[in-house]
């Protein structure tokens, strides 16, 4: 984490761009559908723009916000867009202020670190563990990370869900076969 806070800002700009044009790809091929993305934070590749992006016009975008439920903590979805009002929610994480839950297709999510087998690394917590767990199996699972971030060791558990794509600003990288993918 502290290698991703540290990368010069103009790296980190044409990074974002680079990654951006990738999901473009990626999800172009989807629309229309519902896509989650998460507001960054601690160096986290930042992605928002693509909800401004011409060519998904025809996406429903969604925000993560943290929710106790029946079956445990997990992240449920709030519509936003570019112009939607964010508050400070759990962890000091922007989320949309006016909660319209939606089901996403399609959840965009940050890696602290990957293995090529589409093992992530979070922050510990297991909040995106947890959410993916409980989504319908057709919901594609797209992890994003700076190449940098890449283990040349796997740091599985066996909770964990293997994504189905990751993103870095070099390539995309499939995991499992979904969809097309």
């Amino acid at each position: 984490m502290a290698q991703r806070e540290q990368l010069d800002a103009a790296y980190r700009l044409t990074a974002n761009a680079q990654m951006q044009a990738l999901l473009v790809n990626v999800l172009q091929s989807r629309m229309p559908c519902t896509v989650a993305l998460y507001y960054p934070i601690r160096g986290e590749p930042d992605l928002l723009s693509l909800m401004q992006h011409t060519a998904l016009t025809s996406a429903v975008w969604a925000l993560p916000v943290c929710c106790n439920t029946a079956t445990g903590p997990l992240l449920r979805f709030a519509r936003a867009s570019a112009g939607s009002k964010l508050i400070v929610g759990q962890y000091g994480i922007s989320i949309p202020a006016e909660q319209v839950w939606v089901d996403p297709d399609v959840v965009v999510l940050p890696c602290v670190g990957f293995y090529r087998s589409g093992h992530r690394l979070g922050y510990g917590a297991g909040w995106y563990d947890r959410t993916l767990s409980s989504l319908p199996p057709q919901t594609l699972s797209i992890g994003v990370a700076f190449a940098s971030s890449e283990s040349p060791e796997s740091f599985a558990e066996p909770h964990d869900r293997p994504l189905d794509l990751i993103v870095t600003e070099h390539e995309v990288i499939p995991v499992r076969a979904h969809n097309g993918f």
